[in-house]
């Protein structure tokens, strides 16, 4: 990962490029901070203007809301290029932003304006477009600890060997994954180029595949759910399904305890079981309904997605699938999405 005196760096670049010529810009980096945090002070003639800037890597939506979760009195948000959402979203919350491309809009209390926009410059794609569901499979795979090779893709998920090939070389392309120059062949290994990058780009995209998927609203009467799971649920769906894996709030709780009650449970359930709705309500225990759901029900969205860890007998997604679970409902999930990155490994692990 690059180091912080390189972001410092970059840092001071990208305002320079963004101000008048001959204004004078110091960077100074914040010592014991979550991310990577620097003091800029601007001389602009007699006047002086000075703010806490952080850095958001490439500079997609979660960079940015990972970077504020950390630091929240950051002023200015720096990044190399900042997507479309991400600019929504530091509006929405106050926050200026400058980027190396040449983009910058800055707001401050001491008198400091920059609107700059580039006149030439790429549109950055929003990176989900990119994603297939084979790079989903393969990605989860590679979170699950799985080397990112050809033959290692294709025995451990059952997609095809061409499918495996095409999902790590699409990887490549947006530049998370890496291959030593003039390696090839099924059993040549890639390696992840930056962890946080890589679960970020897969975290969007399974957010995307998650807005297209069916869901099955379940209704039944519990004291506990977690209880409730370990003692009859669990158990029968441990009979009638051959994967099943409890995601979103619940299972942040048993991985990293952050929220202190579930309103609803995510459940992951195989494709048969999934297809026969009456029979899902009845090994739950439940009805099914339009509104009014204590479980709610979606097939399992890769093979790897039900890999996570089983605690006290309840399956669980596997971790990086509840983080981008939890991203996706937002709000008071999100904090607890990032709480769970923060307190456990995610992945990927290879």
């Amino acid at each position: 990962m690059t180091g912080t005196r390189d972001l410092a760096t970059s840092v001071r670049n990208a305002a320079i490029a963004a101000l008048p010529r001959g204004v004078r810009v110091t960077v100074t980096q914040v010592q014991a901070q979550a991310a990577p945090t620097f003091h800029v002070m601007i001389h602009a003639g007699s006047g002086e203007h000075q703010f806490l800037a952080g850095w958001a890597g490439e500079g997609w939506p979660a960079d940015v809301e990972r970077l504020t979760a950390a630091v929240p009195d950051v002023d200015v948000v720096f990044a190399k290029q900042f997507s479309r959402g991400a600019k929504d979203w530091l509006l929405d919350h106050q926050r200026g932003w400058v980027d190396e491309s040449g983009d910058a809009n800055v707001s401050l209390s001491t008198g400091l304006v920059i609107v700059r926009e580039a006149r030439t410059r790429q549109v950055k794609a929003e990176a989900p477009i990119k994603w297939t569901r084979t790079m989903l499979v393969a990605a989860e795979a590679i979170l699950a600890g799985v080397t990112p090779t050809v033959e290692a893709i294709e025995t451990s998920t059952g997609i095809s060997r061409g499918a495996s090939a095409n999902a790590l070389a699409r990887m490549e392309k947006l530049g998370l994954l890496h291959r030593t120059q003039g390696t090839r062949g099924r059993g040549s290994a890639r390696s992840v180029v930056d962890h946080d990058s890589f679960i970020d780009g897969y975290a969007a995209a399974a957010v995307i595949l998650r807005l297209s998927q069916r869901v099955i609203r379940v209704h039944r009467l519990w004291k506990d759910p977690l209880e409730a799971f370990k003692s009859e649920i669990g158990p029968a769906l441990n009979r009638t399904s051959q994967s099943w894996a409890v995601t979103g709030a619940a299972a942040s709780i048993l991985l990293a305890p952050y929220l202190s009650d579930v309103t609803v449970v995510e459940l992951y359930v195989d494709d048969d079981l999934f297809a026969n709705p009456d029979r899902l309500a009845d090994v739950l225990g439940g009805r099914v309904v339009e509104r009014g759901q204590l479980i709610e029900v979606r097939a399992l969205p890769t093979p790897m997605s039900a890999k996570g860890s089983v605690v006290s007998g309840i399956h669980l997604a596997l971790a990086a699938r509840v983080y981008a679970d939890l991203m996706a409902v937002g709000g008071r999930l999100a904090e607890a999405a990032h709480h769970l990155r923060e307190t456990i490994d995610v992945g990927p692990r290879s």
